[in-house]
């Protein structure tokens, strides 16, 4: 919300449109009034509020989207038919993507990223940190080269330094150099990974490679290519559905090496009102179970 009045003040093209979720960005009622015409509710009409920023990026306008990664699900075809064929400049930004955010069957975000990661012309962002979601929201806003999806990360807010340019598209980021296995942790599933990567230091001797993919819809095919010559075993974590979700795009990349690929997320079900920390034991996604994979899986 900060960000948002403060962009709002100094940049008259930026417009604010949501489907009745302000409280996404936690725009409360005076911001929304002080916002003036930047600012615009369409009600409950997810399709509007997609369409309308495809019809406003088009004429200039600086349009973000803001409203729950289950809600925009109904506007799948503005998305792909309004905004990405036409490849208009529009941020979406999307809040509750976590699995263990709300936990219902009717409010699940964790379908988010199998559903727009395949969208062509979409660039997804997964943010790790505070400093890097609001480091891709500043750079979406006023590039004009793509539909941006950002996904507001549901992880423990920290501060790790971010890049302020993401015009590279698809470009990963090494977080720390290793060797035998790469760990591919996306975005709020990254403070995993770095637990991860501790406690297989911890338990099997050796430094794994830890990755932060950053852009979720793509695959760095330069830097995968690099990892395949000196890993034995890449781990992908994410936040969401396995199947047709990222770590798939990964594993499919390496089908026909000798880099073994274990995908770790959740399965592709309708989840309700469970204990997000009981169903990660379930998943197998606790260090003490992921380690004792890695184990096997390297002999």
């Amino acid at each position: 919300a900060e960000y948002i009045m403060q962009k709002a003040k100094s940049d008259s093209e930026f417009l604010v449109i949501t489907p009745a979720m302000p409280g996404s960005a936690g725009l409360n009622q005076e911001q929304r009034k002080e916002l003036g015409l930047q600012y615009v509710d369409v009600g409950i009409a997810e399709e509007q509020a997609v369409a309308m920023a495809s019809g406003a990026a088009k004429n200039g306008a600086k349009p973000l989207v803001v409203t729950n990664t289950t809600f925009i699900q109904r506007a799948y075809d503005q998305i792909s038919h309004d905004v990405c064929i036409n490849n208009s400049s529009v941020t979406i930004l999307l809040n509750y993507n976590s699995f263990d955010s709300l936990t219902d069957v009717t409010h699940l975000g964790i379908f988010g990223l199998a559903a727009y990661t395949n969208v062509p012309n979409l660039v997804v962002l997964a943010p790790t940190s505070k400093d890097e979601y609001l480091a891709m929201l500043d750079w979406s806003v006023d590039q004009k080269e793509h539909p941006v999806m950002i996904l507001i990360p549901g992880n423990e807010v920290t501060d790790r330094e971010a890049d302020k340019d993401y015009s590279k598209i698809g470009k990963y980021k090494v977080e720390q150099q290793g060797e035998n296995v790469a760990i591919l942790a996306l975005g709020d599933f990254y403070q995993m990974g770095e637990s991860l990567a501790a406690a297989v230091k911890e338990e099997l001797g050796f430094t794994p490679t830890l990755i932060n993919p950053r852009f979720a819809s793509e695959v760095d095919k330069e830097l995968l290519e690099q990892i395949g010559h000196n890993h034995r075993l890449v781990i992908t974590l994410e936040d969401g559905i396995v199947d047709g979700g990222f770590g798939q795009k990964i594993a499919t990349f390496y089908s026909t090496s000798n880099v073994k690929v274990k995908n770790y997320g959740l399965e592709k079900k309708f989840y309700d009102r469970y204990n997000p920390a009981e169903l990660l034991k379930e998943l197998g996604m606790t260090n003490e179970a992921m380690v004792a994979d890695i184990k096997e899986l390297i002999k």
